[in-house]
């Protein structure tokens, strides 16, 4: 597996190539112990330098782990890691134009995501969907961002409630971010926090009573309620409707 390297491009970058697509291609599985940096160097014909940069490439991919005393590592790549990336790409280039390309994103996916609840919905994911909309129900009438943490909340357990693990890898980071730009989001538009309780009970009894189509046309409402909370608290020059 662990060949001399000859090619132009950079050693270190060809090293972390190589390791990398046999992480992906299993051919070196999670927690398996790698070479340690002697072999590595030997085995690829290069300096231990460019085999190091190589490896801290890898381990702040989050692919490796190095634990010290005992070596290196296939790390286990998690749905956290995978949001994080994600979410921080989503925040670097986080604009009003951007954020309100968001908004209609979660208006294509999030009806059908709340139809697959109504579809695979617990009894369990309905006592929390129901603990979440009354918490959001005893937020102070000023706490904008704890109320914006109880909606996302919210939606976040729809997407759960799927218990479609695609859902959450692709949603999750924009449920991350939803909440930090809150007060362009969600504004202050007047009656706000009623109109999102009551959409909120109504997709929650659609859900309850597995009734797909109409937890899709209420959420689809929600989400444009949303949207047009967005442009009549920005007002941006350039935003399109």
């Amino acid at each position: 597996m662990f060949k001399k390297i000859t090619e132009p491009r950079s050693l270190s970058q060809r090293i972390e190539t190589e390791i990398e697509d046999a992480i992906r291609i299993k051919k070196l599985k999670p927690d398996e112990k790698l070479p340690t940096e002697i072999e590595l160097s030997k085995s690829y014909g290069v300096s231990r330098n460019a085999l190091r940069e190589a490896l801290r490439s890898l381990d702040s991919k989050g692919l490796i782990r190095i634990e010290k005393g005992r070596g290196m590592f296939v790390n286990n790549y998690s749905l956290s890691q995978a949001v994080s990336s994600v979410n921080m790409y989503l925040e670097m280039n986080a604009s009003m134009e951007n954020l309100l390309q968001i908004i209609r994103l979660r208006q294509m996916f999030e009806p059908e995501i709340a139809a697959a609840a109504s579809r695979n919905r617990t009894e369990e994911d309905l006592t929390v969907l129901r603990e979440a909309i009354r918490s959001m129900e005893k937020c102070p009438a000023d706490a904008l961002t704890q109320e914006a943490l109880e909606d996302n909340k919210f939606h976040k357990l729809i997407a759960e409630a799927s218990h479609n693990f695609s859902v959450l890898v692709v949603m999750n980071p924009i449920y991350s971010l939803m909440p930090k730009f809150v007060d362009f989001v969600y504004g202050k538009t007047e009656n706000r926090k009623e109109n999102t309780l009551k959409f909120h009970w109504e997709i929650f009894h659609a859900i309850e009573a597995k009734d797909e189509l109409k937890v899709k046309a209420i959420m689809k409402e929600h989400l444009l309620f949303t949207e047009q909370t967005f442009m009549n608290s920005n007002k941006v020059n350039g935003l399109k409707n």
